[in-house]
């Protein structure tokens, strides 16, 4: 792999927090990386799947910005997450930020490609005092612990592929648990990156409650998406991509279209 397809391939994994449950992605940074990625996204629905995922009329416009910040080294990483989200001037602000641990317990080679084994560990809090009663509130003020255990494979030929799960554990304003499941598979070159993924959420037990787009506690959901991203140089390349609900209980039957950036501001080239 060349050196400029090699930093491309660090990029990338940045994208999956822009896109699926979760920041974590099977890559790591090299000694030292700072990455810094924005996106903006704009996502709509007018049908909202019940607390048993009977479809009703119910129709939500909301535009979010992201940021997005990895540092570490090959071995251990730091991730944080900081979104903004815009459902009415009523309902907008800093929602739930995020702050990630990811460790690479094993990279093991064979004659085809590499097999990693990640684990990472986070805690999600408000990052304002936004409302959360009412229907288009863009959260639920609530904490919560996340556990991920990650494995992926990567050929030396640019493909990748990758399945990641947990647990999320909601501990505030009411107990909840959830598992997810995130399946990815894609493909690297030094002139462009595409993937794919399917995402599962199922939360466990629980009163489903609430209904805004960014899903009520005891909210489940399937959903897929797709990403392209363009180096345009050493230390900086674009992205865009969709993301479709496909099912599910309480949410949005939503479709969402983003873009945006990611900035190497330290590291080796």
């Amino acid at each position: 792999m060349s050196k400029y397809s090699y930093l491309t391939v660090i990029y990338l994994g940045l994208l999956p927090c822009l896109l699926a449950q979760g920041p974590i992605s099977g890559f790591m940074p090299s000694p030292g990386q700072l990455d810094v990625a924005l996106t903006h996204s704009w996502e709509t629905y007018d049908t909202f799947l019940d607390d048993t995922g009977q479809p009703t009329p119910r129709a939500l416009d909301a535009l979010s910005y992201n940021l997005f910040v990895e540092y570490g080294n090959s071995k251990t990483a730091l991730v944080a997450t900081l979104p903004y989200i815009r459902h009415n001037d009523d309902n907008k602000g800093l929602q739930d930020a995020s702050l990630w641990l990811k460790y690479r317990n094993e990279r093991s080679e064979t004659t085809q490609g590499y097999h990693n084994w990640i684990t990472a560990v986070g805690l999600a809090f408000p990052a304002s005092r936004y409302p959360a009663d009412n229907p288009l509130a863009i959260g639920r003020q609530s904490a919560m612990f996340s556990g991920r255990l990650l494995w992926q494979y990567e050929a030396k030929y640019g493909w990748f592929v990758q399945v990641q799960s947990g647990v999320d554990l909601q501990f505030a304003p009411t107990a909840q648990a959830a598992v997810p499941v995130l399946v990815r598979g894609g493909l690297g070159t030094a002139r462009y990156y595409v993937d794919g993924w399917l995402e599962r959420y199922q939360s466990m037990g629980g009163t489903p409650t609430g209904n805004n787009l960014s899903a009520g506690t005891g909210s489940s959901w399937t959903r897929a998406g797709a990403t392209v991203y363009l180096p345009l140089r050493p230390w900086v390349g674009v992205f865009a991509g969709g993301a479709w609900v496909l099912g599910g209980r309480n949410i949005g039957e939503s479709t969402r279209w983003n873009v945006g950036a990611v900035f190497r501001m330290v590291g080796k080239n």
